[in-house]
C-alpha cells in the first residue's frame, strides 16, 4: 500500500508537506522562487502546493522531487500520488480502449491517497466491496484478461479495508441496488452476506436509503468522494474526476443530504438481511 511517512495514509495534504520538506532539506536550500521557476509556474502557485491548496501536474512533481534530489522511489510515489488525484473526464469509450482494469487501478489509488472515501450507487452494489462472483457479473460472464484483472483491482480494495483500520469508509447504496438481481440469487445473497460482515468493521459505516424512505430530491449517478480534495462522478458515458471546490462543495452537500436519508448499523443489517434471504428463498426454488 502506498503511504507516507511514518506510516500515515497518504493525502494531498501529506504530499503538499513532503514536498515542501524536501525543498526545505536542499543544500544550500532552494527558494520556492527558484522552484517555481524550475518548473514554469508563479511562486504562489508553488506556495499553494505545498500548503495543499493546489494540487500539481504529475510531471511537475516528478520535476521538483528531481530538483531536490529525492530518491528514485521517493519520487516515484510522489507522481503516483499526483496521478491519482489529477482530475479529469474520461470517457467510457477511452476506459474500454484501454482497459478497465487500467481505470480500476487509478481509482485503488486514490482510495489509497484518501483517508476519508464516501461512496454513494444506486444501481448496483458499490465496487470496493463487491464479491469475486458479483464483480465477475458486473464486468460480464466471458472475463477477458483486462476484466479478471479490474475484478482483482476491486477485491483489492476491500482488503485495504481491512488492512488499514486508520483509513475511513462511509459508504450508501439504495434498496434498489440491493434488489436488482444481478448475477443470479446465489450470487447476491453471497454478496448481501458479504455486505453484512463488511459493515462490522471498525472503520465502514454502511447505509441504506430504503423504498420506505419520502425523498425530496434525486440523486441518479453514483460518486465518490476522497477526502476534501476530489470528486469521482460515474455515468453510463464517461467518468469525471474533478478537485474543483465548487464541485466539492455541491457533491458534498448531496452526501450529507444522503446519509440523513440513510439507516446505519443494525438497521441497515437487517434491511440486508431480509433481502439476502429473499434471494436464498429463490436460489432454493
Amino acid at each position: 500500500m502506498t503511504r507516507a511517512d511514518n506510516g500515515a495514509p497518504a493525502s494531498l495534504d501529506r504530499l503538499a508537506g513532503r514536498l515542501r520538506a524536501l525543498r526545505e532539506s536542499t543544500e544550500p536550500k532552494i527558494s520556492q522562487t527558484a522552484a517555481a521557476s524550475h518548473i514554469g509556474v508563479s511562486q504562489g502557485k508553488l506556495s499553494r502546493a505545498e500548503t495543499g491548496l493546489f494540487l500539481l501536474d504529475p510531471e511537475l512533481v516528478g520535476a521538483l522531487a528531481r530538483l531536490y534530489a529525492a530518491n528514485q522511489e521517493e519520487t516515484t510515489q510522489l507522481v503516483e500520488w499526483a496521478e491519482a488525484l489529477k482530475p479529469g473526464r474520461v470517457d467510457s469509450r477511452l476506459i474500454f480502449q484501454r482497459g478497465t482494469n487500467h481505470f480500476q487501478e487509478r481509482i485503488r489509488r486514490m482510495e489509497e491517497a484518501s483517508a476519508l472515501v464516501r461512496s454513494y450507487q444506486p444501481g448496483m452494489v458499490i465496487g470496493s466491496l463487491q464479491t469475486s462472483a458479483y464483480a465477475s457479473a458486473v464486468f460480464g460472464r466471458r472475463l477477458t484478461e483486462d476484466a479478471t484483472a479490474s475484478v482483482g483491482s476491486r477485491l483489492s480494495r476491500y482488503r485495504m479495508m481491512l488492512a488499514d483500520p486508520g483509513r475511513s469508509w462511509t459508504l450508501i447504496q439504495t434498496e434498489g441496488a440491493l434488489t436488482w438481481n444481478l448475477g443470479g440469487a446465489s450470487v447476491m445473497a453471497e454478496q448481501l452476506d458479504h455486505l453484512i460482515t463488511a459493515s462490522h468493521l471498525p472503520n465502514v459505516r454502511l447505509g441504506v436509503i430504503t423504498h420506505a424512505t419520502p425523498m425530496t430530491f434525486a440523486a441518479p449517478h453514483g460518486f465518490h468522494i476522497y477526502d476534501r480534495q476530489a470528486v469521482q462522478i460515474g455515468t453510463k458515458t464517461a467518468t469525471a474526476l474533478t478537485s474543483d471546490a465548487r464541485d466539492l462543495d455541491v457533491y458534498d452537500e448531496l452526501f450529507s443530504k444522503l446519509e440523513d436519508a440513510a439507516v446505519f448499523d443494525d438497521e441497515a443489517r437487517d434491511v440486508i438481511s431480509k433481502i439476502a434471504a429473499k434471494y436464498r428463498d429463490l436460489a432454493g426454488a
